[in-house]
């Protein structure tokens, strides 16, 4: 079987695939030296990282795609495409939800009125279309996420306060605080949470997960995680899940973001494609992953495994070798910018030993 792997980084479903046996093409941004695809395209300066932000082009890996599309049976989407409201949807045959699908839910603000309108417990949002609408439903909130209505992993997210624009006006107080805002945007209700996932194959119910959050982006999550005693009803949470899946009509692997309020689930979005948590989930379950997509098959976690992507504290020079938990390894010597990724770590235990040991093996950059 020849199949295509496409999204910011492939590289923990591409080599899933590897190990079937399979013929794997890769399309990314990402080119870690532990990516084995038989065959990639990838769009990062190897050897000088740069900012993510200012570099990635969802277009350019779309268009860099479709001299793949026809030469596989299959397309595999992780995160970072389709998931912006000017993502463009080709029609390809995929493994899972088709762009199309993938680019209308991931509108957080349609989903989350959607499935409010279906009597799920959802955050109060609101959508701005001015600094006017923003300061009467700040007010009303009184401390409020603002996100973008699309987008994916964290970026561009906010916790702001109407104690923090009240004096000076909403404008003026976010550009001294230098967040930048476009609208439309979400304005939702803050609650005080941890952040869960529950990860599903098809209808079929895997495993929940606990994110690890910080500065309001994904870096990380906890497999498998127990909400027994943080929610007066798992069953029916997990059957919740199982109604939306299928109400929404996904297929594949999806995710269902959520945090605890009173005791009750209080559903964030919906991930309609594979997810941060692939590579502890097969890990924990012991089986190829890949294939149980394929198949449409369910998988057993057992062993807890914790995921933690480590970022530059500074800009450095990585010098990382190969390690039996350190992953998305960059190339020897490769300059990484402050607040980039550096590498991927995951392990059962010892985590911030792991951690420790990456940025041990980088130096500081120093401008010639």
């Amino acid at each position: 079987m020849r199949l295509l792997v496409v999204g910011v980084n492939t590289r923990p479903v591409v080599n899933s695939a590897k190990r079937l046996g399979f013929e794997v093409y890769s399309v990314s941004y990402y080119n870690p030296v532990d990516l084995n695809a038989d065959k990639k395209i990838y769009f990062i300066d190897d050897y000088n990282h740069g900012h993510f932000r200012e570099n990635y082009s969802e277009d350019e890996l779309l268009k860099a795609a479709e001299k793949f599309v026809d030469e596989v049976d299959g397309i595999l989407i992780t995160s970072g495409i389709f998931e912006d409201k000017n993502s463009k949807t080709p029609n390809w045959d995929v493994i899972g939800n088709p762009p199309k699908k993938i680019k209308r839910m991931s509108n957080k603000y349609n989903t989350i009125k959607r499935l409010e309108n279906l009597g799920y417990n959802v955050p109060l949002t609101y959508l701005a279309k001015n600094y006017s609408q923003l300061e009467r439903y700040l007010d009303e909130l009184k401390i409020a996420i603002l996100k973008p209505i699309s987008g994916s992993g964290g970026i561009g997210v906010t916790k702001i306060s109407f104690s923090t624009i009240e004096n000076m006006g909403a404008k003026e107080a976010l550009e001294e605080l230098n967040i930048n805002i476009e609208f439309p945007i979400l304005v939702q209700e803050y609650i005080n949470s941890e952040s869960f996932s529950a990860s599903f194959i098809d209808t079929n119910f895997i495993t929940f997960n606990r994110q690890i959050i910080e500065n309001n982006m994904y870096v990380g999550n906890i497999t498998p995680y127990s909400l027994n005693g943080r929610i007066f009803n798992v069953s029916k949470a997990i059957n919740d899940f199982r109604e939306i899946i299928e109400t929404f009509e996904l297929k594949g692997m999806n995710g269902i973001d959520f945090m605890i309020k009173d005791n009750e689930v209080c559903i964030i979005e919906i991930n309609p494609r594979i997810l941060g948590t692939f590579e502890t989930i097969e890990k924990s379950a012991g089986v190829n992953l890949v294939k149980h997509i394929i198949e449409g098959k369910s998988a057993n976690v057992r062993e807890r495994f914790i995921k933690r992507i480590v970022f530059a504290k500074e800009k450095i020079i990585a010098k990382i070798k190969k390690k039996p938990f350190v992953y998305d390894i960059p190339k020897y010597n490769a300059v990484i910018e402050k607040n980039e990724p550096i590498a991927t770590v995951i392990a059962k235990t010892n985590i911030n030993h792991c951690i420790d040991s990456i940025y041990k093996e980088c130096v500081e950059y120093e401008a010639k």
